[in-house]
């Protein structure tokens, strides 16, 4: 996986054509100004487009939401206010809502149900009377008096099959049927079928509204839901019904619920094509117009602020000003839109002045110039999603992070002239907000110049300490001038307490990207590379310890020099380290890693020889690039031994007769340097194994080889790349040789063990 990383990163950086600033090809012509044209070009355009998108056609000054008017606001025509689609669609399902349920009560079907019943009931007394008739006759004995009532009672089950036997049975023994009919039919007509009985509750729609609506004949009966009868509820209700009854009226509920229950039958359905027609009625009626302020009607008062209608009035204004203009001219329209792209194309304009003139450079690096924009169009993003997306304050814009940024890419200088650019984008595209413009400039100047000098990532804890304490006296002093309730001024300096921590922590995330994707290499990511447990040096000190140990001392004298003349002492430590990885491959062919007295070299060819020299140089970049190393340091593994030649072997090669042996054989392939700091690691890797051959390494012999070597580096024109002066050379001859001297200091000659006897 991480391999794979790697390699995208590689072609995201072969197609922005993204090198270390030393080996960039600068462009300077009609390319390089055509490039720059489009860049400039496109941001304006995707800035002036898209920020914010759904304003684009309002006017800058256009008061917001809990902004404060300036001036009286009146409605110049009459303004008519439409609602949004969200309002009309959230009212049409209210509208859609409200309509009850709309259930069709069958009076067919109960008078059929209680006619049943009354048939029922009148043949139940028919039995009973005959019953009745037959035990006045002496003669009948109770037997045959039981099989007539068994007869009596079959006829009714075959009749009557839905009724419960055992019911009619124990109501033809009861006899009284009329007084047990006139309770049973009461309570049916009037408890049950009052409003009648569904099916099922679960079949109906679920709707907000919780009423329903019986259509009985011409009459609605209003109920609610909760109250209407499915089956298993009409028991419930007609057995309480009873026993309510059977307090006043003593009898058997039991029996009386047996009869009566089979009567009780499903007589509501659902008109579905009612209510939908009722429910396209409501939504018919919702108008699209949410009100209309006539002409001359003040819409806002000077100093007031503005509330969510007044704000709805005046965008509704603003639309029909748009539409007037519409029928006015082609170009009217466009004219608030190329208002803000020429302000936007003024404010990068005067960017790219300051980086012609102070930073060129820079300007004529089109990657970085491309990074530069990338940065801008992050923190446009950012803002645009907090502040319009989300709606919160602008004291939770994220200003630090671009400021921090382009301080740890660039330098503050450029940090602090962005962050006035920024400034004044965020002024034109929040319609002149002062505001957001002052806490700008001076949250990302505080940024800047806390984070020009971070070298550990610990260094943050500044920057959030800083950045807290600018915002919430920034915001005191703000909202104090506003007036603004205290409670809410203690909100918003939670907000800006909250933005002070966060962004700091938000830029550390984003810093290795942009290192990685346009080769910036910054001091935190060198303070990594010089920890000595980086894999590459571990391996190294394992492998070719005696490199080891001359990369450690080379990275001393380096950085001892770079800090003399003004050179970036970190960065020529860390090149020192790992200019000699490329050493690991074939350690034993070079002369600090041979513990023995016989060199490799003696049964191979001078020319062969050179070979595996030379080749440490293209094995280190290969070594470095698979460790992700920066090319800022790659290019000290390349450029430390420029193209200086190998005269011992080509000495050699002299004396052995060798023909055609050419110079360019046993030269380095090079470059040559072309920063201060890689001619500071070339001059300081060839001192540091001269000086192994010093037989008295006294201080005037130090001092004399390293004048030597300077001069012999500065003759052969391997220091003509690099900006390196006289003066810079002399102060890097004084570093080494104080260095060395330290090195190679004298110790004093302790006695043998005998003589101390003595």
């Amino acid at each position: 996986m991480y391999r794979a990383l790697l390699r995208l990163k590689r072609f995201i950086k072969r197609i922005l054509k993204v090198k270390a600033e030393t080996r960039q090809n600068l462009i300077s012509g009609v390319r390089g100004k055509i490039s720059k044209i489009i860049m400039l070009v496109l941001a304006t355009t995707l800035v002036a487009f898209l920020y914010p998108g759904e304003n684009l056609f309002f006017p800058l000054d256009f008061p917001r939401k809990g902004e404060i008017a300036f001036e009286d606001i009146i409605a110049p025509f009459q303004i008519t206010v439409a609602k949004s689609a969200r309002e009309i669609q959230e009212e049409k399902d209210a509208a859609a809502g409200a309509i009850p349920v709309i259930l069709e009560y069958d009076s067919r079907k109960v008078d059929s149900i209680l006619s049943r019943f009354n048939q029922f009931m009148a043949a139940v007394d028919s039995s009973a009377k005959i019953l009745k008739l037959r035990q006045k006759n002496a003669g009948r004995t109770p037997a045959s008096m039981d099989n007539l009532s068994d007869s009596l009672k079959a006829t009714l089950i075959q009749r009557f099959p839905f009724v419960d036997g055992n019911a009619i049975g124990r109501l033809l023994k009861m006899g009284n049927t009329q007084h047990v009919g006139g309770i049973i039919y009461e309570v049916l007509k009037n408890d049950i079928y009052f409003t009648g009985v569904i099916a099922d509750l679960a079949t109906l729609p679920d709707l907000k509204s919780r009423s329903i609506i019986v259509r009985i004949d011409k009459r609605e009966i209003f109920l609610v839901r909760d109250k209407l009868l499915d089956l298993p509820k009409a028991y419930v209700s007609y057995l309480a019904s009873l026993n309510n009854r059977s307090i006043t009226d003593s009898f058997d509920v039991d029996l009386y619920y047996d009869l009566g229950r089979h009567f009780i039958i499903p007589n509501l359905t659902f008109n579905a094509g009612e209510m939908e027609m009722r429910q396209k009625a409501a939504v018919d009626e919702i108008s699209p117009v949410a009100e209309t302020v006539p002409a001359g009607e003040v819409i806002a008062r000077s100093g007031s602020r503005i509330n969510e209608r007044q704000e709805k009035i005046l965008e509704s204004m603003y639309r029909q000003r748009e539409s007037l203009a519409n029928t006015q001219g082609w170009y009217m329209p466009l004219a608030p839109v190329m208002a803000r792209w020429l302000l936007i194309l003024t404010a990068f304009l005067m960017l790219y002045l300051y980086l012609y003139y102070f930073h060129n450079q820079l300007f004529l690096s089109d990657p970085k110039v491309f990074s530069l924009f990338l940065i801008y169009g992050l923190e446009l993003v950012l803002i645009y999603f907090i502040g319009t997306k989300l709606q919160l304050s602008v004291y939770l814009y994220p200003i630090a992070i671009f400021s921090a940024l382009v301080t740890i890419l660039f330098d503050a200088e450029v940090g602090v002239f962005n962050t006035f650019i920024l400034a004044l984008l965020l002024g034109i595209l929040h319609r002149f907000n002062f505001s957001i413009v002052l806490v700008t400039i001076i949250v990302g100047t505080v940024a800047c110049y806390s984070t020009q000098q971070v070298r550990h990532r610990s260094e943050f804890f500044r920057t959030i300490v800083y950045l807290s304490l600018t915002y919430i006296v920034l915001i005191l002093l703000i909202e104090s001038f506003k007036v603004s309730p205290p409670g809410e001024i203690l909100n918003l300096a939670g907000f800006g307490l909250i933005n002070g921590i966060a962004s700091p922590i938000l830029t550390i995330g984003l810093l290795p990207i942009f290192e990685s994707l346009f080769g910036f290499t910054t001091d935190i990511t060198l303070l990594e590379l010089s920890d000595l447990n980086h894999p590459l040096l571990k391996r190294l000190s394992l492998e070719a310890p005696g490199t080891y140990h001359h990369s450690i001392i080379v990275g001393n004298l380096a950085e001892a020099a770079a800090k003399s003349i003004g050179a970036n002492s970190l960065l020529a430590r860390v090149g020192a380290y790992y200019h000699d990885i490329g050493k690991m491959e074939i350690p034993e062919y070079f002369v600090e890693n041979q513990l023995g007295i016989k060199s490799k070299h003696d049964s191979l060819t001078p020319t062969m020889s050179a070979i595996i020299l030379s080749s440490h140089v293209k094995k280190g970049r290969i070594l470095g690039e698979e460790a992700d190393l920066p090319d800022e340091v790659l290019n000290f593994i390349e450029e430390h031994h420029g193209t200086m030649t190998m005269n011992y072997f080509l000495n050699k090669a002299k004396e052995m007769g060798i023909e055609n042996a050419s110079i360019d054989d046993f030269r380095y392939p090079g470059p040559k340097p072309r920063t201060r700091e890689t001619a500071i690691v070339m001059l300081a890797d060839t001192t540091e194994a001269a000086s192994r051959t010093l037989a008295n390494p006294k201080p005037a012999r130090i001092s004399n080889l390293v004048q030597n070597i300077i001069n012999d580096r500065f003759q052969s024109g391997e220091l003509e790349e690099c900006p390196l002066t006289l003066k810079d050379l002399a102060d890097i001859r004084e570093s080494f040789t104080q260095i060395l001297i330290g090195v190679f200091h004298y110790r004093i000659e302790y006695p043998k063990k005998d003589e101390a006897g003595e």
